[in-house]
């Protein structure tokens, strides 16, 4: 006959080892999304603050609505440095304003261009920006707005 029979009392090291690591892969996973996550929120956060920017040159320009028509506020984008206007007309204060707040919002690569044309005025307002800190995100996004002033 065989002797009494031991009954396995706690957990060995080797178990607890296992969980521990299984418990650390998953963290790191967590940690991973959540910077992920964080990256996508700024970007969105971004998006959002060059739609009120364009809104803000949008509201200049309705403002001074006799200058938007005749295309006092269009401007190209440039290919390379964003130079705001020097002028102390109007139209070169609100232009240099807001490309002055696109700059400190969005770093020194950040630019915009106006194109109006027609009778009412229908006016295309570009953004450009830097958003490639996110994954996939390009050096140079753009974002357009029309409106019809």
């Amino acid at each position: 006959m065989n002797g009494p029979r031991r009954i396995q009392q706690g957990v060995s090291l080797i178990e607890v080892l296992v969980a521990l690591f299984v418990l650390a892969f998953g963290m790191l996973g967590i940690a991973g999304m959540q910077t992920m996550a964080m990256k996508a929120n700024q970007s969105a956060f971004e998006r959002n603050a060059v739609v009120i920017s364009a809104n803000s040159i949008a509201e200049r320009m309705r403002s001074n609505q006799a200058a938007a028509r005749t295309g006092g506020y269009n401007r190209t984008m440039p290919t390379g440095a964003c130079t705001a206007p020097s002028g102390t007309d109007r139209v070169s204060v609100d232009t240099s304003r807001w490309l002055d707040e696109l700059n400190r919002n969005f770093g020194t690569t950040a630019c915009g261009a106006i194109n109006c044309a027609g009778t009412p005025a229908f006016c295309r307002i570009t953004v450009r920006w830097d958003d490639s800190r996110v994954a996939n995100g390009g050096a140079a996004q753009t974002f357009e707005v029309d409106v019809r002033i």
